[in-house]
């Protein structure tokens, strides 16, 4: 299922229960036994303030959800761009040591970006972070390679101590900063944001419902 798919499924999914958390207070509302006293209750009241209140609901069921969306979104950036720092550094790296070590160093490398790119970033697109730990859908093999290349006995005895060091520092930040993207590709609002959001909703449409007590079709509306 892709992105824009996607949104019209959850604009719908959100104009239903709208709509049904509406019908059902306009019912209620109208229901012969409670419309007289609800319109004697409340048909006079300041319709400003009711508004006032109901957008400040709305705004903090939109600010709750909206800064758990921007938290994951700047983990998931900084990790991203952590991550290919780290790659652009040790392809750097692989131009100017010994050929032996920097070739097969380079090609893992660029190995490594490439199954990101086809493999991981299209399932991360979809939000299945468990599509990225099955091999065929992930770069974790290309990365052992990079590994494995970094801390062979043979190429540590090739390379420069602080070269070495490096380069495993750089393996490191890779490895961490995939599994922060991967864990942030599965984001998904809890239950408390999603429990939050329905009485918010709720709250904001009885609000709002009360100052049309004597207009069905505006209070449904």
């Amino acid at each position: 299922m892709n992105t824009t798919t996607t949104l019209i499924l959850n604009f719908l999914l959100i104009a239903v229960l709208s709509a049904s958390i509406a019908y059902a207070i306009m019912r209620w509302c109208y229901s012969p036994t409670r419309h007289a006293e609800l319109a004697s209750k409340f048909d006079d009241i300041y319709i400003g303030g009711l508004n006032a209140g109901a957008i400040v609901l709305l705004s903090l069921s939109l600010a709750f959800a909206f800064s758990d969306i921007s938290n994951v979104h700047l983990r998931a950036k900084s990790s991203l761009l952590q991550e290919s720092d780290a790659l652009r550094t040790m392809g750097r790296l692989a131009l100017n040591i010994d050929s032996s070590v920097g070739v097969p160093l380079m090609a893992a490398t660029r190995d490594y970006a490439s199954n990101v790119l086809q493999k991981e970033w299209p399932a991360m697109q979809q939000g299945n972070s468990q599509a990225i730990r099955k091999v065929e859908n992930s770069a974790l093999q290309a990365l052992t390679v990079m590994s494995d290349i970094v801390y062979s006995t043979e190429n540590l005895a090739r390379l420069p101590t602080v070269t070495s060091m490096q380069l495993g520092a750089l393996v490191t930040r890779v490895r961490e900063q995939r599994l922060l993207r991967v864990d942030a590709s599965d984001f998904s609002v809890s239950i408390r944001g999603r429990i939050l959001a329905c009485i918010t909703l709720l709250a904001s449409s009885a609000i709002l419902s009360l100052a049309f007590l004597t207009k069905p079709f505006g209070q449904y509306l």
